[in-house]
């Protein structure tokens, strides 16, 4: 299976089907009648007879009312293949559903945040487009672009309009951050992961290393405003601080249940907290509840979002694809987060009007207590 993300869902699988070739020309199915096979065999829930009557591929997807499931035209699948890389054409800014429109949770230094877009923001109108019952991946879609073009956001933000409008530009988004800082006269090293895309986990196992080079004596993972991403990638990560046991659980309608372990031999031993605010989704989840439910970190922060749908995406044969939830993940200790978010077991919170990081002390706070 080959493993992608879209604007922050978390996608589990990109399947091919490949057969023997057909000596004489078949016809191939319609679009529509793919898309109907798909939900039949391998939607996570039951599709209601009147769904899959309907003959309009977005009516019937838009009747699911599951923001992750979409139809994507061959130019939208082209360019929004792009999110699972380092470095893509954008504003710098991730998503997530909220309600029927979308909340960013993340920014990076660049077009979005120049413009003035902030944590929090609700994007309502997308190029003049409203987001109402907008899939996410084509808000996603809609946000990317060439280069020096522009594109017009409406944003709600506490309670009132703010329109935007934002210059697209290259976006170099390293996932792996880290430094080491000290407190009450110990050096901790402080890992920020934004996203779980492609090589995350070897950036993080680099910055392991050097950490522990630099003699940091434990380990903040922060989590905060990362939206998620690649399934492999939220298992590689928990394998540097676990050498055993479950980091996640699938399960849908039409596949049995699939567990996925933590791989042996890369494990740090340092004393570990994670970080996480109410905006770490997904493949961040994953993790962090693998880290708890494994005994081998405290959970500081914020409840988390709560996103636990699987999705895959299907090539179709006219060059569009089709993207649609598969299952749903539990946590080791069978917790489904969806809708609840997971649950830190230290409250704690940023406050943005001061210079300091109220969450993070807290989670420095913690690692200097002796073990029990």
């Amino acid at each position: 299976m080959v493993v992608l993300t879209l604007g922050g869902a978390f996608i589990v699988g990109y399947r091919l089907s490949v057969g023997d070739r057909a000596t004489t020309a078949v016809a191939a199915p319609r679009v529509v009648d793919q898309v109907r096979s798909a939900l039949q065999g391998a939607y996570y829930r039951p599709v209601p007879a009147s769904v899959l009557r309907i003959g309009n591929v977005r009516q019937m997807l838009s009747a699911l009312d599951d923001p992750y499931t979409a139809y994507l035209r061959p130019a939208t699948y082209r360019l929004v293949r792009q999110e699972t890389a380092s470095t893509y054409t954008g504003i710098g800014a991730s998503v997530l559903p909220a309600g029927h429109r979308f909340v960013v949770v993340s920014l990076l230094a660049g077009p979005a945040q120049a413009a003035g877009m902030q944590v929090g923001d609700t994007i309502v109108r997308i190029g003049g487009k409203s987001t109402a019952n907008m899939s996410m991946t084509h808000a996603m879609a809609r946000i990317l672009g060439p280069p020096g073009t522009r594109v017009h956001l409406q944003l709600l933000r506490e309670g009132r309009l703010v329109d935007l409008q934002v210059r697209r530009a290259v976006i170099h988004a390293p996932p792996v951050q880290a430094r080491v800082v000290s407190y009450v006269g110990h050096r901790y090293g402080v890992v920020a992961v934004s996203s779980f895309s492609v090589g995350t986990a070897v950036l993080v196992r680099r910055e392991l290393h050097r950490l522990g080079h630099e003699g940091a004596k434990g380990l903040v993972l922060d989590l905060r405003e990362d939206p998620g991403g690649l399934v492999a990638q939220a298992v590689n990560v928990t394998s540097l601080f676990i050498d055993h046991g479950i980091v996640v659980s699938l399960q849908g309608l039409h596949q049995p249940q699939e567990v996925l372990r933590a791989n042996p031999g890369n494990a740090t031993k340092l004393p570990l907290v994670v970080l996480v605010d109410r905006y770490t989704a997904s493949a961040a989840e994953i993790v962090a509840a693998a880290l708890r439910d494994n005994h081998r970190a405290t959970i500081v922060g914020e409840r988390t979002f709560g996103k636990a749908l699987v999705q895959a995406v299907d090539p179709l044969t006219n060059g569009a694809a089709l993207e649609l939830s598969i299952a749903h993940y539990t946590t080791p200790s069978g917790q489904d987060l969806s809708g609840v978010g997971l649950e830190p077991q230290i409250r704690a919170r940023d406050d943005p009007r001061t210079g300091q990081d109220e969450a993070l002390t807290t989670a420095l706070r913690v690692l200097t207590r002796p073990a029990s």
